[in-house]
C-alpha cells in the first residue's frame, strides 16, 4: 500500500510540476510579446539623453531659478522614479525647479548588464544633468538605496550639493551591519520570474497620476521589474556603502525623513537616529511605510519648503 500511495504521489507532482513549468513557459511567451508590442506605446515625458552609450531619462519641471534644482533620486528597484516621486513633486513645482534622474535600469532609461560601483553610477547621473543643460549647486532628494549616491556625491564634489533631503534615505550602516540584506538567491529567483511576466497581475498606483500617466507607469513596470541592471546594483550595494563610510559624513545640511522601519527592519529608526546625530542632521519621523512620499505629501511637501527657505534668495 504504501509503495502504491508513494507512486501515485510521485505521479501526481511530476504532473504537477509539468503543469506549473508549461503555464511559465506560456506565460514568458505572452510577456515577450507583450513587450514587443507595448515597445511603440512607451512615451517618456522627459528628455533622453546618451551617457557613455546608454540612455538615460531626465524629467524637469518648474521655473523658479531663485532656488538651487532639487535632484530627485530614486530608490533601488523603482520600475518609473518619474511617475513614483509625481505624488510628491506635483505640489512643489510651482516653488522650485525639480529634476527626477532615471538612471540606467529605470524608468525610461536603457537596460543594461554593467557593473552597478557607486562612482559609475553617481558619475552617469551628473553627466545627465549636464547633458540636459542644469548645473548644481543642488539640493538632493533621495530615496532608500540612492542615500548612498548622495552622500558619495556630497563627499567628493562639495561644491555641487547644498543640502541632502533623505525620503527614508539608506545609510552606509544599514547595508555594513546587515540590517538591511540583500539575498542574491531569492532576488535572482525574483528576477526569473519577473522575466515570465507574472508582475502583470500585480496592482500598479494610480496616485496623482493621469489615466495616460498611469498607463505609462504600468508599461515601465511590466518592462523594468528586477530587470538586471537592477539586480547588479543590488549585488554591489555591499561595496558601495563600505566606500561611502569610509569617505566620513558630509558637512552639509541633512533632514532625515524617516519612515516607521516595519517595511525594511525593526532597528532602522535607531540606525536613522544615531546617524542623524553623528551628523547634526536633523529627522522627522513618519508613521507609515517605505515609500513615504507616496504616504504623505503633503506633509513632506511642507518639510521640503522649510528646508529649502535656507537655500533661497
Amino acid at each position: 500500500m504504501l509503495k502504491l500511495i508513494l507512486k501515485r504521489t510521485g505521479i501526481g507532482l511530476a504532473i504537477l510540476l509539468g503543469v506549473v513549468i508549461s503555464f511559465l513557459l506560456v506565460l514568458t511567451i505572452v510577456h515577450k510579446i507583450l513587450l514587443a508590442a507595448e515597445r511603440e506605446e512607451i512615451s517618456p515625458n522627459g528628455q533622453i539623453v546618451m551617457v557613455n552609450g546608454r540612455s538615460m531619462h531626465v524629467y524637469i519641471v518648474g521655473d523658479n531659478e531663485n532656488a538651487p534644482l532639487l535632484v530627485f533620486m530614486s530608490g533601488g528597484g523603482t520600475a518609473a522614479p518619474v511617475y513614483d516621486f509625481k505624488p510628491l513633486y506635483a505640489l512643489l513645482s510651482d516653488e522650485y525647479r525639480i529634476a527626477v534622474v532615471e538612471k540606467i535600469g529605470y524608468g525610461y532609461a536603457e537596460i543594461a548588464d554593467i557593473p552597478r560601483d557607486i562612482d559609475a553610477i553617481l558619475s552617469e547621473t551628473r553627466a545627465a544633468l549636464t547633458a540636459v543643460g542644469v548645473s548644481g549647486p543642488y539640493v538632493l532628494a533621495p530615496h532608500s538605496m540612492s542615500g548612498l549616491e548622495a552622500l558619495r556625491w556630497a563627499l567628493i564634489y562639495p561644491d555641487e550639493v547644498m543640502g541632502i533631503i533623505g525620503i527614508d534615505m539608506a545609510i552606509p550602516s544599514v547595508y555594513i551591519d546587515g540590517i538591511v540584506k540583500v539575498p542574491r538567491f531569492p532576488l535572482a529567483l525574483l528576477s526569473g520570474l519577473a522575466g515570465t511576466g507574472i508582475q502583470r497581475f500585480l496592482p500598479v498606483s494610480d496616485l496623482s497620476l493621469t489615466a495616460d500617466e498611469h498607463r505609462q507607469a504600468k508599461l515601465l513596470f511590466y518592462r523594468n521589474t528586477l530587470n538586471k541592471t537592477f539586480i547588479n546594483e543590488a549585488e554591489s550595494v555591499l561595496d558601495n556603502a563600505i566606500i561611502v563610510k569610509n569617505g566620513g559624513i558630509p558637512d552639509i545640511p541633512i533632514l532625515l525623513l524617516v519612515s516607521d522601519g516595519k517595511e525594511i527592519s525593526e532597528n532602522w529608526i535607531s540606525y536613522q537616529e544615531a546617524f542623524a546625530e553623528q551628523s547634526g542632521s536633523k529627522i522627522e519621523h513618519f508613521d507609515c511605510g517605505h515609500y513615504i512620499h507616496q504616504h504623505e505629501p503633503e506633509r513632506i511637501a511642507e518639510l521640503f519648503r522649510g528646508f529649502m527657505s535656507d537655500f533661497s534668495e
